[in-house]
This record gives structure tokens, C-alpha cells and sequence, in this order.
């Protein structure tokens, strides 16, 4: 069949039109396409700087953390200088470090690995901000590196990020933790007595041990912080010690660094659970091997003793040629014994009778105090009226500027008359005795009695094997510390580094156990070998100037030895101020046995008795932290 005319051209004019919208259609898809790419190119435009912008964020991150790792570094090797030193001067090593100037780059461009691979670097420089006697302040300016610090990067090419910081901490001389405490024994604490009253809190490094007794315990709140403006003294930083939320002056008590035996004896504050502090953290003792300090102090402080209007000891005595190394005193209350500040003697110290002022006196040797010490001006009572912070403060405010003495030993402290037989039985039996162990070979703890451990049985993981071993442990300066100037004048490798290991006392040798022969007055007492106000002719016989009835110290002693006393008679045995010790060998056959803590040791750095007690180094401080803007270490020369 064929087509008209008329169809052929409507088939025509549909054809076109369809070429037409085909036409129309693929310019549209052009169009579109070109929109998309467009958005696709833009878009991966953003992303790779996202990408780039991304990774930069992240480098900078990672410098950061870098600069962080450079001040944990400088951190643990301040740490290490500082323990390096030993206990006996651990400040000398930190001052030591800037011997040759205030500056100091312990680490350029240290590499920081992951596995094998380097992921960045840091330098480090140590800066002194300010040094005194008792502390220094320290500058640490860390920069971290990615990829690595310009030193190890080629001739013109700049790390890809960096970041420093600068942290500012303070190392310092504090008064030792343990003068918070009436009673504080560095091992095994005895309260065998039912008439032993503490009024203050009792501390024991090791157990604490008051068996089938009843003594008393009345407790202490401790304080951050004490302020004295005018004649007004105010207590800060309150201790929660039993965390019942309240301030209330129930907190102290009984501290132990292994279990309380007995606890359920107890009397007073102590008696009560909530104050009953059981497997404590140990408490560090001071260290008195090295007295160089202390005299520092002393002449520092202009420290002196009188009698009289004579002056027998200024500053430090025996350090002159020709000078007295030991010292003896009696003051009466028409003559008392007067003191001023810290004075350290290198020899023995003999002392009794009244004093007055506030003073310290430190011996080189042994302390002995033959018949009782007692304050002219003393507090006007032993303790405030209670535990309450208002009390404490009223206490401290009235009693500030009264008679303080502290008796400090490098070796003992003997009270009473030594050479009498009933005082020499009872002590020396005391001291032989394995419940009192003094030989420096009580293990990893520096606690005899312990090598079954917590669990008591033999042969289990918590055993202090090192206990008993017969042999004297402890750490040695190694090759590592001489390449990082880390040992101390007068040491080599291999030398025993003090108060390391099981070296209780500080002085890098080991120690047997005490005996009498430790405690016995050998020196003649007569005056060309003893200082002070002794009669011109001497004194023939110790006990003409001793007694058992040495029955009141006024004072706080310290020593990392042992404490020995045998006293008797009709009046109680006090010690006015505290007793902290190593061992102690205490026998009294008098109505009670009291400690009352003097409050004005409170307080740490800030406290009235801070400049005359031994001290240890407190954790550093960090003063300030910031950010910097430029590179300190950049210009560093690789070693």
C-alpha cells in the first residue's frame, strides 16, 4: 500500500522533531556532566587540602606529645641525679648539675621509635630559675619534632612541625613527714603498757604491735599549711585522715605500715576503727650520715648556744682547729642553757638541766641526755585544750615564741644513767632481742620480722626473701650514671649508692645490730675533750651526773639508730615534743609513759619549727607550664 503526500511530510516533521529533542537531550547531558565533574574536581580539591590540612593537625599533635615525652625525660633524670645523690645530701646532686653554669642540655635531638621506625624527636635544655640553701628551680624547655629535629634533618629542609614547651619546677628541702607524729618508729612500734598514753598519733613503718595492752592513743589532725600574722596563727589544708567528710578534729590516730595488733585494745581516738591506718605507705627518714647541710644551716641561721652570757658553741663546733668535737651542758633556772637557732656539734652532746629559747642542737655522735631536760618558758600547756581546729590555733597562737629544743643524733640518743646495771640489762636484753632486730639485713621492706609476708606462710610469692639473706644489699653507681655526670664527688663505679637497698641508715655500709658498746659514753668527761660549762677538774664517774629518774625530756628527738631509756621512780616519764627513732629500747617502771606532741611541729615547711628540723627532698613542684612560640632548642649542637 502507498503513502499519501500529506503523511509523507507529518512523517518528515516527527523526524525532525525527534532529531531535535535527541539534540536537546545530549547538550543537557554535556551540561550536566560538566556540572558534575566540576563538583567532582572541586570536591576532591577540598579533600586533599582536608587531607593535607588533616595531617598537619596531626603532625602538630604528635610534636606536642613529643615535647610532653622531653619533659618526662628531663623529669626521670632530675629523679635520677637527685636518687644518685643518696639520702644524705639529695639536694647537692641537682646543684651539682649547674656547677659549670645555669644551663644545661641533657638531650639534642633524641630520637623517639615505634618499633623500628623513628615517629619524631625532642631536645631538651635545663635552665636554673632560682637557688637557695634548701631548694632549687628549674626551667625544663622541651621541643618536640616530626619527622625527626633539624640536627638530624638534611642542609635545608625544616621539620614538618614542631612544638615546645616550658615547665617550671621547684625541688625542695621539707621537714620530714615524720614529725607529725608523737611517736614514729621506724620498725616494729611497741605500745607494751596499759599506762602508755600517746596524745598525739602513733607511727610505725613496720607493725604496730600493742599485743594483749590497752595504752591510749588520743590522735592529731594534720595540717597542709600554718600562717602566723601578728600574734594570731591559723591552720589550713585540714587532713580527713578517716574520710568521714567532717573537719570535726577526729581524724588522726594509729598509722601503720603493716597490720595493727591488738587494735581492738586500743584506748582513745586511736581505739576507734576509722583511725585505725593499717599497711600505710613507708615513710622515708631523714638522713643525718652527712651533717654538711645542717652546718650550712646553722652558720647560715647564725645558731648559737649560751650559758651565762658565754657562748659555747656558735654555729658549728669542731670545725676549727683546735676545737672541742664534743659538748657538754647543764643549765639551771638561774643559768639555763640558752638557745639560738641551729647548732651542729661533730662529736657527742651531753646535756641536762633547763633551757630556754628555741634552737637545735645535731650531734655527729651520740646524744645523752643524763637526768631530765626541762623548758623554762615552756609552752603553758603540754597540748591544746582539744583536738579542734580553734583550739589547735588558739594553743598555737599563745605557745608560738615558747621554749623549743630539738635533740637530733647521727648515731643514739641515751637517757638515764647508762652505766647502771639495772639499765644496762634491761636495755641490752631489748636489743638482742629478734622482736627489736637492728642489723641492716631486713630485707627489700627494711622491716624485720617480715620474710613470710602479708600472708604469714613461707614459701609464697609475697615472701621478703631478701630478709636474713646474710648478705647487705643495695644499689651501685654504674658506668650509665658516670657517662649522665650522675656520681657525686668522691664516688666511683661500684660504689654503694646511700640509703639504697637495705642500707636503713644512709650511709652506704652495713650496719650490725646495736649493742651497749654503741650507747656507752668512752670519751673522759673532762675539758680537753668536751666544750661548754663542764667543771674545770671533770667528771670522774658518768653516774655522778646521771640518773634512773630522768623522767621529762622537753624536746623533740630524732635519731636513725636507737633510743634508749630506763626509767624508774614515783613521777610518769614524759617526753614533751616527740620521738621519732629507728629502734627504740624504752623500759619504765613509772606510773605512765606519755608523748605529748608538740603542736608546733604542724604545718611542714610553713611550720614555727621548720628551719631547725631534719628535712627530706618532697616531691618537685610544678610552678608553671606554658606553651612557647619559638624554638629554644633549635640552635642546639648534637653532642
Amino acid at each position: 500500500m502507498w503513502a499519501s503526500g500529506t503523511e509523507v511530510s507529518n512523517r518528515r516533521s516527527r523526524r525532525a522533531a525527534r532529531r531535535t529533542r535527541r539534540g536537546s537531550a545530549l547538550v543537557s547531558t554535556v551540561v550536566a556532566f560538566v556540572g558534575v565533574f566540576g563538583l567532582l574536581y572541586a570536591s576532591v580539591a577540598v579533600s586533599s587540602v582536608e587531607v593535607r590540612r588533616s595531617r598537619r593537625e596531626l603532625d602538630e599533635l604528635r610534636a606536642q606529645h613529643l615535647a610532653d615525652a622531653g619533659v618526662e625525660r628531663a623529669m626521670l633524670f632530675l629523679r635520677q641525679t637527685a636518687d644518685a645523690g643518696g639520702t644524705q645530701n639529695p639536694l647537692a646532686g641537682l646543684n651539682n648539675l649547674f656547677a659549670g653554669g645555669a644551663t644545661l642540655s641533657p638531650f639534642v635531638a633524641t630520637g623517639v621509635m615505634d618499633g623500628a621506625a623513628q615517629v619524631g624527636a625532642y631536645s631538651v635544655t635545663l635552665n636554673v630559675v632560682e637557688q637557695t640553701a634548701t631548694s632549687i628551680s628549674i626551667a625544663i624547655d622541651a621541643t618536640g619534632y616530626v619527622p625527626d629535629a633539624p640536627q638530624n634533618l638534611p642542609a635545608g629542609r625544616s621539620p614538618e612541625a614542631w612544638s615546645a614547651v616550658r615547665t617550671t619546677v621547684q625541688y625542695e628541702l621539707s621537714p620530714s613527714e615524720v614529725f607529725d607524729y608523737g611517736y614514729f618508729i621506724n620498725n616494729w612500734g611497741w605500745f607494751y603498757g596499759n599506762t602508755i598514753i600517746c596524745r598525739g598519733n602513733a607511727r610505725s613503718n613496720g607493725q604496730f604491735d600493742v599485743a594483749g595492752y590497752a595504752p591510749t592513743v588520743t590522735g592529731q589532725p594534720r595540717y597542709g599549711a600554718v600562717e602566723r600574722n601578728g600574734s594570731t596563727v591559723s591552720l589550713s589544708g585540714y587532713m580527713d585522715d578517716n574520710g568521714d567528710g567532717l573537719l570535726d578534729g577526729n581524724d588522726g590516730g594509729v598509722f601503720s605500715g603493716w597490720d595493727i595488733v591488738g587494735a581492738q585494745n586500743l584506748q582513745g581516738n586511736g581505739g576507734q576503727a576509722q583511725n585505725q591506718h593499717d599497711f600505710q605507705d613507708r615513710i622515708d627518714m631523714p638522713n643525718l650520715t652527712d651533717l654538711s647541710p645542717y652546718e650550712e644551716n646553722a652558720v647560715a641561721q647564725g645558731g648559737s648556744i649560751s650559758i651565762g652570757g658565754t657562748v659555747y658553741a656558735d654555729g658549728v663546733l669542731g670545725d676549727d682547729a683546735g676545737e672541742k668535737q664534743h659538748l657538754y651542758l647543764v643549765g639551771t633556772t638561774a643559768n639555763p642553757i640558752v638557745l639560738d637557732g641551729p647548732v651542729v656539734v661533730r662529736g657527742d652532746v651531753v646535756i641536762q638541766g633547763v633551757v630556754t629559747g628555741q634552737g637545735a642542737i645535731y650531734a655527729g655522735g651520740n646524744v645523752y641526755v643524763p637526768r631530765s631536760v626541762s623548758y623554762l618558758n615552756g609552752p603553758t600547756t603540754t597540748r591544746p585544750a582539744s583536738n579542734s581546729q580553734a583550739d589547735t590555733e588558739a594553743w598555737l597562737s599563745t605557745n608560738w615564741e615558747r621554749d623549743f629544743l630539738g635533740l637530733f643524733a647521727r648515731k643514739n640518743v641515751v637517757v638515764g644513767d647508762h652505766t647502771n646495771s639495772t639499765w644496762r640489762t634491761h636495755v641490752g636484753n631489748w636489743m638482742a632481742s629478734s622482736l627489736n632486730g637492728s642489723a641492716e639485713d631486713a630485707g627489700d621492706d627494711l622491716i624485720h620480722n617480715t620474710r613470710a609476708g602479708r600472708d604469714g606462710i613461707l614459701n609464697t610469692s609475697d615472701d621478703d626473701v631478701l630478709e636474713g639473706d646474710g648478705v647487705f644489699t643495695f644499689d651501685v653507681y654504674t658506668d650509665e650514671h658516670l657517662a649522665m655526670g650522675l656520681i657525686p664527688a668522691g664516688k666511683s663505679v661500684g660504689d654503694a649508692i646511700p640509703g639504697t637497698g637495705e642500707d636503713i641508715n644512709g650511709d652506704g655500709v652495713f650496719t650490725p645490730t646495736t649493742t651497749l658498746a654503741d650507747v656507752t659514753l668512752t670519751t673522759p668527761l673532762d675539758s680537753t675533750n668536751f666544750g661548754g660549762n663542764i667543771p674545770s677538774g671533770g667528771i670522774a664517774r658518768y653516774r655522778d651526773i646521771s640518773s634512773l629518774s630522768a623522767n621529762r625530756i622537753d624536746a623533740v628527738i630524732y635519731t636513725n639508730h636507737s633510743f634508749c631509756w630506763t626509767v624508774t621512780g614515783s613521777t610518769s616519764a614524759r617526753i614533751n615534743g616527740a620521738l621519732v627513732c629507728r629502734n627504740e629500747n624504752v623500759i619504765y617502771g613509772t606510773p605512765t609513759l606519755e608523748f605529748n606532741y608538740d603542736a608546733r611541729l604542724l604545718g611542714g615547711n610553713s611550720g614555727m619549727a621548720a628551719g631547725l628540723l631534719p628535712s627530706v627532698l618532697r616531691e618537685p613542684e610544678v610552678l608553671r607550664w606554658q606553651r612557647l612560640e619559638r624554638d629554644p632548642n633549635r640552635g642546639l649542637a648534637l653532642p
